[in-house]
């Protein structure tokens, strides 16, 4: 097996987003304002995560828009120390445009891990005696995540995700000077069940905050218990995915912020997602806060896009199966994928067939039945002919290569798709149902 080999374009891009983050300082607004949350992988929810990782050596990016009103929270009027008004006692009327940038990558069939950036790129308010930092831009923090799936399927699942947030934010006043980076840790669990799909995410946030920021009425915020839900439902006509989601925090230990908005948030978002590609989703949505507390502001509208490129480097091949006995039947342990409305065999597939049948015991074979599958884009009809047609490129492979196995003993089936083995709702999925597989007979000779 090949080490994976990351592209330099793709090094060069996490590079760059690095660069963004350290080069930039951004204000008060950041952290703990900014809950919207995309997650890195961006297969099933927006900012819930599903049990589903990312297949091995595919990346997805993410690109996201978010425009918050009346985010900022306040306080009666608060005197520095020269007496002059800090924080009038008014509300800011305020407005939010934020930006998340993120890269998530696969490890393995279970595991990827994933880099956001969420920035603030414009902030305005209407409130006298404000202080003009609220209105800084730039990066907030970075996240670094993981991902594990424990156990299940394409279908349902465990997963366990970790994170690490860094504070860009000087004087940071809800994370204290010289604060250290926060630990996050979830539990997912999801289910699908046809065009339905839900999750639930469960999970505790590890703070380690500095000392409260002179003259700054509020104390760095302590450890709290976050959680969130998602359900969705796929619209197969138009490759779209209507997405509800629900995600709020409970705060451990109370924390004296002189605030008119509690610590503690909670918020709904209603949003759709079109595949606008095989590769591209685009999304677009709004929500409100369920209650009136940091971070949750009362009207939001969000856009972004998620793009899947891949493999960008060799994920582990198969091992190829040893002969095998009389009067057994076997299924060849991996899949051969196709393109969207292709049944071109692809370059990466080959060598896997090739390997399989030169190790095998060829002489033995009694037969081989051929199965073309395809995903649900489409109609019936269409996919049915489609998956034939995949069946029949592979069959004319196979005779073409290895004469010496009969070609009436090589047998063609389509399925169109009937018979899928992931969830249609997502672009992984798709792929892994866009398959031929081959089943394989041994008898006496």
């Amino acid at each position: 097996m090949q080490k994976p080999k990351i592209c330099l374009r793709y090094l060069t891009f996490i590079s760059l987003m690095l660069g963004l983050s350290v080069a930039s300082k951004a204000n008060i607004c950041g952290t703990d304002y900014q809950s919207f949350n995309p997650t890195t992988s961006g297969i099933d929810f927006i900012t819930v995560h599903s049990s589903e990782t990312l297949n091995p050596c595919f990346m997805n990016f993410g690109l996201f828009f978010n425009y918050s009103k009346n985010v900022l929270t306040y306080t009666k009027d608060y005197t520095d120390g020269s007496g002059n008004v800090f924080l009038a006692g008014e509300k800011p009327n305020d407005t939010l445009l934020g930006m998340d940038l993120s890269l998530g990558f696969g490890l393995s069939s279970n595991w990827d891990i994933g880099i956001n950036i969420p920035f603030v790129l414009k902030q305005s308010l209407e409130a006298d005696n404000l202080t003009s930092s609220f209105t800084a831009n730039g990066a907030t923090e970075i996240k670094i995540s993981t991902k594990y799936r424990l156990s299940g399927d394409d279908s349902e699942g465990y997963a366990v995700v970790a994170g690490v947030n860094q504070n860009m934010i000087q004087d940071n006043p809800f994370t204290g000077k010289n604060s250290k980076p926060t630990v996050n840790l979830e539990l997912v669990r999801d289910w699908t069940f046809g065009k339905w799909a839900t999750g639930v995410n469960l999970g505790y946030r590890w703070r380690n905050p500095g000392e409260q920021i002179p003259n700054i009425p509020f104390e760095p915020l302590k450890n709290q218990f976050i959680y969130s839900a998602a359900t969705s439902y796929y619209f197969e006509e138009e490759e779209t995915k209507l997405i509800l989601e629900l995600f709020g925090s409970q705060f451990v230990d109370k924390t004296n912020n002189n605030s008119a908005k509690p610590p503690g948030s909670l918020e709904w978002q209603l949003g759709a997602k079109k595949d606008l590609s095989n590769n591209v989703a685009f999304h677009i949505g709004g929500g409100t806060s369920l209650r009136s507390a940091l971070g949750s502001p009362e009207a939001r509208i969000y856009t972004g896009i998620n793009w899947n490129i891949g493999p960008v480097c060799d994920p582990q091949s198969l091992p190829a199966a040893e002969p095998q006995e009389v009067n057994q039947r076997i299924k060849l342990n991996t899949a051969i994928l196709f393109d969207t409305d292709s049944d071109v065999l692809r370059g990466e597939d080959i060598p896997d067939l090739d390997n399989f049948f030169n190790h095998i015991g060829r002489a033995k074979i009694s037969k081989i039945v051929v199965e073309g599958h395809t995903d649900s884009v489409g109609s019936n009809i269409y996919n049915l002919d489609l998956s034939q047609r995949r069946a029949k490129r592979v069959v004319r492979y196979i005779n073409e290569k290895w004469p010496d196995i009969q070609s009436d003993r090589v047998i063609p089936e389509g399925y169109g798709e009937e018979k899928p083995i992931a969830n249609n709702g997502n672009y992984q999925g798709r792929m892994q149902n866009r398959r031929v597989e081959l089943v394989i007979e041994f008898g006496a000779q």
